[in-house]
């Protein structure tokens, strides 16, 4: 697994996909769930820390076009 610092926000969700897709599965390997969700809560972080950013940007960009 990459860390979250050399990600790009697509390669975050599909890593987030695949997890989630694995710990969904009937025969998923219990002593790996423990990992599995520590792992998708970081990327959960990490997606979120990103799409707040992006917002902030958009809003600084639309204030700054609204001054003009």
């Amino acid at each position: 697994m990459k860390k979250k610092t050399e990600l790009s926000y697509e390669q975050a969700r599909e890593e987030l996909d695949i997890l989630v897709s694995s710990l969904e599965q009937p025969d998923a390997d219990l002593g790996m769930i423990s990992a599995k969700v520590k792992r998708a809560l970081e990327l959960v972080s990490y997606c979120r820390d990103y799409l707040h950013q992006v917002q902030e940007d958009a809003e600084k960009t639309l204030d700054s076009n609204e001054k003009e």
